[in-house]
């Protein structure tokens, strides 16, 4: 399957967190897209292996994308190696996106860091003919990175006011992992409490307000962005 946009995450529901009112304009729009997550997220304090495959799944119904997949790289442990690489390339290759969308290069997790780096020496290994596998060579054309927690100033945001509300939807999907208002016998955590909750809004409105819209996606590249009408873009 020909994907017109592949989103590589470290941890299932890092995708819906950080870009999912894109990823559901995109479909919107008619692009095929489709969700990598690099680990199971197992080390989890709340929930388990099982449980977020599950709601993995319900979130990318919501969503509506084409395809997900997980690399099963060991939660906690994204090592740059060799090994991990080729397991990356693999899925470049076999869905032959044209954007890859990736974890931003600092943040506090080191998983996201180390995602980061992994994917981007993927997609540029991915385009080398001398890297076998049993695959039609591939490199994107672009690699889109979203921020994560860390407030660094974007290359541009994504105007999401029309899917703010099946964002929330997906994330809410992840019950274990997120606030919900019902009692629970898991361990409190960072993003299980109501705090965190209200910080997704206000995230969004913060990268919104910044771009003139209502709820906004902040996202950096590292190529210079060419502009061949400047009135309709800026006017």
């Amino acid at each position: 399957m020909k994907l017109d946009v592949l989103v590589f995450a470290a941890h299932p529901d890092d995708a819906e967190l950080f870009c999912g009112g894109s990823i559901a304009k995109m479909i919107n729009q008619g692009y095929r897209v489709g969700i990598v997550d690099l680990t199971q997220g197992e080390l989890g304090s709340r929930g388990s292996a099982s449980v977020r495959k599950q709601e993995a799944g319900e979130a990318a119904k919501i969503l509506g994308i084409n395809v997900r997949e997980n690399a099963l790289i060991p939660d906690g442990n994204i090592e740059l190696t060799p090994e991990n690489r080729l397991r990356v390339i693999r899925f470049i290759r076999k869905f032959q996106p044209e954007i890859v969308f990736a974890p931003y290069r600092e943040d506090r997790h080191p998983d996201h860091v180390h995602a980061s780096q992994l994917i981007s020496e993927a997609c540029f290994c991915s385009g080398l003919v001398k890297i076998k596998t049993d695959q039609k060579v591939h490199r994107p054309k672009q690699i889109i990175y979203y921020l994560n927690h860390d407030l660094t100033s974007p290359s541009f945001v994504a105007d999401i006011s029309d899917f703010f509300g099946l964002k929330l939807k997906a994330i809410k999907a992840y019950q274990s992992q997120f606030y919900s208002g019902k009692k629970s016998d898991e361990p409190e955590t960072f993003i299980s409490s109501k705090s965190f909750w209200d910080f997704i809004e206000t995230r969004a409105r913060f990268y919104g307000n910044l771009a003139g819209v209502r709820y906004g996606e902040p996202f950096f590249i590292t190529s210079v962005i060419k502009i061949d009408n400047i009135f309709k873009i800026f006017a």
